[in-house]
């Protein structure tokens, strides 16, 4: 959106960033997105501790960086399913969040490098799109074991693999010439030369400047010092699913019970605002092998979608297959791999000590894990599947052991 309005020449743009730069080894190398978590380009929330997880905190890492979230993942181009476009239509009574249309918007925007496909891909946009390119062989061999179980095998995870009942591919990565390519890096850098774009690194948005129940700035901090700046024609909040309600509500948008607790006068009582934040679970089955490869492109480079139950119309589970997740043990080699099976997001949460600018923590609003006894039969069906899958095909050749995983669902599941 910044781009697009200072391509105009018609607006002056002011781009705060809470983070710092992106010009930094492990954000450009996709195979260093690991190394980021924990440090100052990650928010690092957390969740609070859940007994129905044994105790422990679910971690809720954000990009805090130039490019936000696109700097620290793992570079995969996801767009959704037929279905869920759909849904999210039906939902708003608006077309223009279904499928087809979204799908436009992708196309336009999309510069894909893969098995040409006119009717769901674009050519030319400035997003750089590919398959993984010459992928670790664990990545094809998780394709292989898919087919032999009946899942269909495709060239590209975002084309007609979303319009289906579900399968397998190599995933499209926003990675060239070996970098990763960041929204930021994409639409942002090439303007930086441009008078009528400002990129504040370390800006720190505190709350939406409000004249009645109009935004007219906002306030942010800036090397300790407090700022407020007030735009001339709009103020767009783009700060990510926690950052974002928690900005509002900081400014006295939302539920008036919250505010008022947090000593915050409202402004306009809005009680969706901090709520239904949704989280997708993930059970992951560790396996080991006896020589460790090379790493290449960003190590997550496969995956396949399953219903859990043949009468369901959209695919609920994932299998993803990705390294261990412990950087310094696998900076050079992967010594043990990930096959996850993630469930749709099922978990709603709320932010807590909203009017701390430093809070790190999220509670779960309302934890359905009790009550959706099928969320877990799902989770529960997708880790056996995914067992059986890892035993089949090429992928038996590595002669993986399967590890002890180290999410177990508790008994009261």
């Amino acid at each position: 959106m910044a781009r697009r309005l200072a391509e105009t020449g018609d607006a002056s743009v002011l781009l705060l960033e809470a983070g710092g730069t992106d010009d930094v080894q492990r954000v450009w190398d996709p195979g260093q997105w690991p190394a980021n978590f924990g440090t100052r380009r990650d928010w690092g929330f957390e969740a609070l501790p859940n007994p129905l997880l044994n105790g422990r905190r679910l971690p809720l890492s954000m990009g805090k960086v130039l490019g936000g979230g696109s700097s620290v993942n793992v570079t995969n181009w996801a767009r959704g399913h037929r279905n869920d476009w759909d849904y999210f239509a039906k939902q708003a009574g608006d077309p223009g969040w279904g499928y087809d249309a979204v799908l436009g918007i992708f196309r336009g925007i999309e510069d894909w490098q893969g098995v040409p496909d006119p009717l769901r891909q674009g050519k030319g946009g400035l997003v750089h799109v590919e398959p993984a390119r010459d992928p670790h062989p664990v990545a094809p061999a998780v394709v292989d074991a898919a087919r032999t179980v009946g899942i269909p095998t495709f060239d590209d995870h975002n084309g007609q693999m979303m319009e289906g009942n579900g399968g397998a591919a190599l995933f499209n990565l926003r990675i060239r010439d070996g970098r990763r390519q960041s929204v930021f890096r994409t639409y942002i850098y090439p303007y930086m030369d441009r008078q009528n774009l400002t990129v504040l690194t370390g800006a720190l948005v505190t709350r939406v400047l409000l004249e009645g129940k109009s935004a007219v700035g906002v306030a942010f901090v800036h090397e300790g010092v407090i700022h407020r700046t007030l735009a001339r024609c709009e103020t767009v909040l783009s700060l990510g699913a926690i950052n974002t309600p928690k900005v509002l509500m900081q400014s006295g948008i939302g539920d008036e019970r919250d505010l008022t607790a947090a000593g915050i006068e409202v402004v306009q009582h809005l009680p969706g605002v901090g709520r239904n934040f949704q989280d997708h679970i993930a059970v992951p089955c560790v396996f080991e092998y006896r020589t460790p490869l090379p790493l290449r492109n960003s190590g997550g480079e496969a995956t396949f979608f399953w219903k859990s139950d043949p009468s369901l119309a959209t695919p609920d589970l994932q299998g993803i297959a990705a390294p261990q997740l412990d950087f310094e043990a696998w900076r050079d080699t992967a010594a043990s791999w990930l096959v996850d099976a993630a469930g749709q997001p099922c978990t709603p949460w709320q932010p807590r000590e909203i009017a701390d600018h430093g809070a790190k923590a999220v509670r779960p609003y309302r934890d359905r894990s009790r009550h959706a006894p099928n969320d877990v039969r799902a989770l529960q069906s997708g880790r056996l599947r995914t067992q059986r899958l890892c035993r089949l095909g090429s992928w038996e050749s590595f002669r993986f052991r399967l590890r002890k995983s180290p999410i177990s669902l508790p008994s009261s599941l």
